[in-house]
């Protein structure tokens, strides 16, 4: 089980790991903190995962026994909808039980404070210190929550609306859930807005097995061939497909996958340029330090502030809720994850089909693609996941690769010290003359993720720096693991 790491508790539905103890124990150190701190009112959501109501049930008994006042939604929802509900019903906390696009063994519990934000380092630390007392504490529950009404569902729909502000008349659409909770929500946001919508029938349906698809995670191609078949089936341009708990969008044109990267560069040149046509002049715009730099040029050039954070959303919703004095244009990550507007601070991928939407309707994404590459430059991302036989072997890794000498490697840049103004984080930076690479160990798994990221001013020479950087940090490692 991890606990609290960067999207809260999560494991595996086995006894022991992720299971009603744990649940139950979670809520107890939650309301323990509650307590602390005069607070009252939680709302609690959950996704299509299996056990996933019953363990949010669980949890409302707990904080009911408590004496929290609980409120659950009555459906699986997306978790954006479970920071909207906290921002929108003045609640003082916030639980959604979802391991967002891991496998269907898995489970999970994530925490959010009275902004909407999940909650931070400075929060979750002493969660965990409370959790772990709660071990060993008599956990009094009871049967006692109110069901958050359907309207306020019915009023998250209109307000993405709202948001998205766009005629999508004309415009067809392939969708998938991916069996997960967009289902009730993403067709009857694009029908609102006057777009034909075509599902796929087969994954429409709510169900924590998953079992049309290799992984429920759409950042995989895998997750996408049920959809790519409709979208060839129907003759349709636009594809797009939500994690189960809707917080994540991949997406597809005319066969081709977009990155994470791609569709944000897509998402922050319609809203810059929409931001700057309004007559404003305040705008803030957040990535994570791992998510492309392409953006970096349009926003000197628009005149917006960029900021960067460790990876993770949640710095970008606590970062924007930090900045009142900001206009909130755009925020996102490489990993699938946007969200603009002031109706959630967690990724929304509810509102970015939307606003895929909106831009396809406005543009070729494609060309459009083009021509900031043209523009802006070649910038081109790859991940490397790397796999270790344990975490101390990870760890190793990781704290050679702070001294290392190896050929071509200008600088190492170590964020764990704090680095022109990111929060400090467990990220390495290793410069080369031809890009840079992003260096995060997991810390709790035999894991480490490499973000390779590289500009060029043609797309063949981008590819052929991006292959030289990817042979080089695996060299990198393989030596050090020789050693």
């Amino acid at each position: 089980m991890i606990l609290f790491g960067t999207g809260g508790i999560r494991g595996i539905m086995r006894e022991g790991e992720f299971d009603e103890k744990t649940v139950a124990v979670a809520s107890k150190g939650v309301a323990e903190y509650m307590k602390m701190n005069g607070l009252k009112r939680v709302l609690i959501a959950y996704d299509t995962r299996n056990n996933s109501e019953k363990f949010a049930k669980l949890s409302a008994s707990v904080f009911s026994g408590e004496g929290m006042e609980v409120y659950v939604f009555g459906e699986p929802v997306p978790t954006p909808v479970l920071s909207y509900g906290v921002r929108k019903l003045g609640m003082d906390m916030g639980v959604v039980i979802t391991a967002s696009h891991n496998p269907p063994e898995y489970n999970g519990y994530k925490v959010y404070t009275s902004n909407g934000v999940q909650a931070v380092p400075e929060v979750t630390d002493v969660l965990t210190e409370l959790v772990k007392q709660a071990w060993n504490q008599p956990i009094n529950a009871v049967e006692k929550y109110t069901v958050v009404p359907r309207e306020v569902l019915d009023e998250y729909i209109s307000d993405v609306a709202k948001v998205v502000n766009a005629d999508l008349k004309g415009l067809k659409v392939v969708y998938s859930p991916l069996h997960g909770t967009g289902a009730k929500f993403v067709p009857k946001l694009l029908r609102m807005l006057g777009a034909e919508v075509i599902e796929v029938t087969e994954q429409i349906e709510h169900n924590g097995n998953f079992p049309t698809v290799k992984t429920p995670n759409p950042e995989d191609d895998r997750a996408l061939e049920l959809l790519r078949k409709y979208m060839e089936k129907h003759n349709v341009d636009l594809g797009l497909a939500t994690d189960p708990d809707a917080d994540r969008v991949g997406v597809v044109i005319k066969d081709v996958r977009l990155t994470g990267n791609q569709v944000g560069v897509l998402l922050s040149k319609m809203l810059i340029d929409s931001y700057l046509e309004s007559g404003r002049n305040k705008g803030m715009f957040v990535k994570t330090i791992v998510t492309t730099d392409m953006v970096r040029p349009m926003c000197e050039e628009s005149g917006i502030q960029l900021f960067e954070v460790p990876t993770g959303f949640k710095f970008i919703g606590d970062l924007v809720e930090r900045h009142k004095e900001l206009d909130f244009v755009f925020g996102f990550e490489e990993s699938c994850g946007y969200l603009t507007g002031d109706l959630a601070r967690d990724k929304d991928a509810v509102l970015a089909c939307g606003l895929v939407a909106k831009a396809a309707v406005n543009f070729d994404l494609l060309d459009r693609m083009e021509e900031l590459y043209k523009k802006c430059g070649y910038y081109l991302e790859k991940l490397i996941n790397f796999e270790f036989k344990s975490v101390n072997q990870t760890l190793d890794v990781y704290e050679k690769l702070k001294q290392t000498k190896a050929k071509d490697v200008k600088e190492v840049i170590d964020y764990s010290r704090g680095y022109n103004g990111v929060i400090p984080n467990d990220t390495l930076r290793l410069e080369f003359d031809s890009g840079r690479i992003f260096v995060r160990p997991s810390g709790t798994e035999p894991k480490m993720k490499a973000y390779v990221m590289v500009k060029a001013d043609t797309k063949e020479h981008a590819i052929s720096n991006l292959e030289q950087l990817e042979n080089k940090i695996k060299n990198i490692v393989n030596e050090i693991l020789a050693c």
